[in-house]
């Protein structure tokens, strides 16, 4: 029975841990919104549709500026005059810049859970057993929750992360996840043993 209570109590302190860093993230740090970088109610539509493609003036035709807005990753947007003819254009980025301000927070979000992950991990390994057997499943908690914490965080940033990157960041876990199962659970079964 001890030892169903003490997994409840380690599963429950990682789980709380960790929803407790992601809650407190984004209650702090906003994301960004879609809607403050691209505000589709900022596209003009024509109000009428000229009948014949005579009754504009001129067709504008943005052929030289369309290679370099495409290389801004961007698109061309037309604007409209009260003819429903097209007036205008520019390069619209929208898109871009919001791509731009999740990456950045996505990657925010990783250097937060990693530090806090790490300091839960580091803290749960080094919570001193000795004075009170309580102490082992409160730091086993905090090791489980700093590991659920990093994983969170990396999963929320892996899709930006790059290339390259990504196996080093995998890599750090293993050999996080290894050493936790060696310096843990090593000695405790050593422990037993004796």
């Amino acid at each position: 029975m001890a030892d169903a209570r003490r997994i409840i109590i380690i599963f429950v302190i990682a789980v709380l841990f960790s929803i407790f860093v992601n809650v407190s993230i984004d209650a702090f740090y906003n994301s960004p919104d879609y809607m403050d970088y691209c505000n589709n109610n900022e596209r003009v539509m024509p109000k009428t549709i000229p009948n014949r493609q005579e009754d504009c003036k001129e067709m504008i035709v943005p052929s030289d500026k369309e290679e370099e807005c495409q290389s801004n990753k961007g698109y061309i947007t037309y604007t409209y005059d009260q003819y429903g003819c097209a007036s205008g254009y520019y390069c619209e980025t929208c898109q871009n810049d919001y791509d731009d301000a999740r990456e950045k927070y996505g990657f925010v979000v990783f250097i937060i859970s990693a530090i806090t992950g790490l300091a839960a991990f580091f803290s749960g390994l080094n919570l001193p057993i000795k004075k009170n057997s309580v102490n082992e499943w409160v730091g086993s908690g905090f090791l489980l929750g700093g590991l659920f914490t990093i994983f969170i965080g990396t999963g929320r940033y892996f899709g930006d992360m790059g290339r390259t990157m990504r196996p080093f960041v995998i890599f750090f876990e293993l050999l996080l996840v290894l050493y936790f199962a060696y310096k843990k659970l090593g000695d405790n079964s050593a422990k037993k043993k004796k």
